[in-house]
């Protein structure tokens, strides 16, 4: 099909969880002035009237074991006072977040507070969420001025909001991750790589990337030229079509400037010239020989000079985490333009449990947590002076005597909290400007055309486990090269509609035709 140019980048492999690796501990801050702003501000709600504080179970996924109970007393001390609203923080390992919620639902625990990653149109369908529309007008000002628009029509469903996507960096892209020692060793042009605007732009900057290898290959033929991305362990991310909106599964996507018809992304000469890159790449001897089956991660293989390249769909600061983990000093330069869609919107967030006896003094919390520093910051880090410290620069980092290994914090869950750009970075040194950078990507990105669309797959659940075989079966091989594409794709495409992938994309087609109806 004719490619169409636009600001975009809805990438099939992309799933919450990257978003997740993406924005996640990218240890940044909105700066101070974005702080100054909102402590004189303040919440947009008064303290309530007289009397014992309002009680709210809020549940959180934890990324590992703490004793939440010292942050729940200094988180009270700012809602009681100022909301009259006292929290229950309830950890819940991430592992069994969302069967636990379930549980607590069904079975009549105090539950107002959930979260998400991935899971909202899950908890949609299952009706655990309560509409917040009329909430949010009433005690949730702020956190409305916050999220805007754009991103609050991520979480509305028939004309009601749902619940409150996390304010962090969504405008993640892929990027081409290079050793700085090879780029300056054999002179290579990464300064030609471009952020492409479209299909031909991004293979344009393929072309470049494999002369490049030739040269990489030829001077170092004991490394691999590029290895499978840790996002993504059995492929590159190449042939995750960009440009597109994969509307949650990528089984039924919409192209570059189509709004409304359905495609499969698999049948597309845009799929099959990525896969047909990735084949040439693979007979050339740069890819990495077990790359469908490697267990090690792209930073393993970077730290062990076994790697020059890898790929990525992040944001800001993605140079300077790799060569803080890894020791070796690289360029992270992105390749396409981007382009927010639904699911990049709505992959994490908050919303009141269906079941809530509390909704306003729920929403007056989660109103609080996208518009109070001394809250996010608290929820992030810890408690100041036992957990972290304010450094010089304005940076946080652990006190002393406290590290990684004793804290008895250390979520490295800044991504989460509601508003990240109200967190300080954490990491002495680290580049002060980055939620600057992630603020003005968030705005300056094209959005999908159908914005807040998210479908129920349940209808169509058992198609959807066979295709997933079926892409599990031939992705691999076809992303890593191992597979010739023009022997291969005939088949997959034979496996795929045995699986019933027509039936999913027509049932997404009649739901996102019914939605268009309602909401445009």
């Amino acid at each position: 099909m004719k490619m169409k140019k636009v600001a975009a980048m809805g990438m099939a492999a992309v799933t919450a969880l990257s978003m997740l690796a993406g924005c996640g501990s990218s240890g940044g801050s909105s700066s101070s002035s974005s702080a100054e702003k909102t402590a004189e501000s303040g919440s947009a709600q008064a303290t309530s009237d007289s009397g014992e504080a309002e009680d709210i179970v809020f549940a959180i996924p934890l990324s590992k074991t703490v004793d939440m109970s010292p942050i729940e007393d200094e988180v009270n001390k700012i809602t009681e006072n100022k909301l009259n609203v006292h929290v229950k923080i309830e950890g819940i390992s991430m592992a069994n977040y969302s069967n636990q919620v379930g549980l607590m639902m069904s079975g009549g625990e105090q539950i107002d507070i959930v979260s998400w990653i991935g899971t909202y149109s899950s908890l949609i369908a299952k009706k655990q969420l309560m509409p917040m529309t009329d909430l949010i007008d009433q005690y949730g000002a702020d956190a409305k001025e916050v999220l805007g628009e754009e991103f609050l029509k991520s979480t509305t469903s028939n004309g009601d909001l749902y619940g409150l996507p996390v304010n962090n960096g969504k405008a993640a892209v892929l990027n081409l991750v290079i050793r700085k020692d090879l780029v300056e060793e054999l002179n290579l042009p990464v300064d030609q790589l471009t952020q492409a605007a479209d299909f031909d732009g991004y293979c344009k900057n393929l072309d470049l990337i494999t002369e490049m290898y030739a040269k990489i290959h030829e001077a170092h033929p004991e490394m691999a030229c590029v290895v499978p991305s840790q996002t993504n362990p059995n492929g590159f991310m190449i042939t995750g079509v960009p440009f597109v909106d994969g509307l949650n599964d990528s089984f039924g996507v919409l192209m570059p400037g189509e709004d409304s018809k359905l495609e499969n992304i698999y049948a597309t000469s845009e799929f099959e010239k990525l896969c047909e890159y990735a084949y040439d790449w693979n007979q050339s001897g740069y890819v990495l020989e077990d790359a469908t089956t490697t267990q090690e991660t792209n930073n393993t293989y970077m730290q062990n000079n076994r790697a020059a390249t890898f790929f990525i769909t992040g944001e800001e600061g993605q140079a300077e985490q790799i060569t803080t983990a890894t020791g070796v000093d690289v360029e992270s330069i992105k390749l396409v333009e981007p382009y927010i869609t639904t699911a990049s919107v709505n992959g994490i967030g908050f919303g009141i449990s269906s079941t809530s006896k509390h909704p306003e003094a729920a929403m007056k919390f989660l109103n609080e947590m996208y518009s109070n520093a001394d809250l996010v910051n608290l929820l992030d880090w810890g408690i100041e002076g036992v957990h972290y410290e304010v450094q010089d620069d304005g940076t946080v980092d652990f006190p002393e005597g406290v590290d990684a290994s004793n804290t008895t914090y250390g979520l490295n869950m800044d991504w989460f909290f509601g508003n990240q750009f109200l967190s300080k970075i954490w990491g002495k040194g680290r580049d002060t400007t980055i939620y600057e950078r992630l603020e003005a990507n968030n705005k300056n990105a094209q959005f999908t055309p159908v914005m807040g669309f998210s479908y129920n797959s349940e209808p169509v659940s058992t198609e959807i486990a066979a295709i997933s075989n079926v892409t599990n079966q031939y992705l691999p091989g076809l992303q890593c090269g191992s597979l010739n594409p023009s022997e291969t794709i005939p088949e997959f495409l034979q496996a795929l509609d045995d699986a019933g992938i027509n039936v999913v994309i027509e049932e997404k087609q009649k739901q996102l035709d019914e939605w268009k109806a309602n909401n445009q």
